[in-house]
């Protein structure tokens, strides 16, 4: 027996949004600094506000965890180095920036209540914003690009080979 099927509804509904991540970079150890990050999202109407917004600081520490921390890394022989908590680094709350959220509302078409998607609003939307905002401030250094996770060695790695911090 053999079955196939596939899915494709005609009606989307897409979330959509600002992110902003104002740096610091320590140009002579690479450690980055988040000063203030601002999110607003158009969710449509949101059926449960404080539920809203705890997906959306969800999705923002997981965004940040990914730019700032998390790194997958083997050996020369395949096997996994970051296997446990104490090698697979993860932020606290107290590695994280007070986050200033807000909303626009533009009810969705696609369903009855107006409502879209917001769990991946902020995990999708931080990490580049870090990135990028990281790259901007060394871009002056000639840094171009900077591997993820930004931990400060790979930050300070950009910096030297771009010339180093002058």
């Amino acid at each position: 027996m053999q079955a196939e099927a596939t899915v494709d509804p005609n009606d989307f509904s897409y979330p959509h949004g600002t992110h902003l991540a104002a740096m610091e970079v320590d140009t002579e150890t690479g450690k980055v600094s988040i000063r203030k990050y601002v999110a607003v999202d158009d969710c449509g109407v949101q059926v449960n506000p404080l539920i809203v917004e705890g997906q959306v600081h969800g999705g923002l520490a997981c965004g940040i965890a990914q730019a700032l921390y998390e790194g997958v890394e083997y050996d020369k022989d395949g096997n996994l180095l970051t296997a446990s908590l104490a090698d697979y680094l993860i932020p606290s709350a107290a590695d994280l920036p007070s986050f200033i959220t807000d909303r626009t509302e533009t009810p969705s078409t696609t369903n009855p209540l107006g409502t879209k998607g917001i769990g991946e609003a902020g995990a999708i939307a931080s990490t580049p914003a870090i990135i990028n905002g990281i790259v901007d401030a060394l871009r002056p250094m000639g840094v171009n690009d900077v591997k993820m996770p930004a931990t400060p060695e790979n930050v300070w790695r950009a910096i030297q080979a771009a010339g180093g911090a002058k």
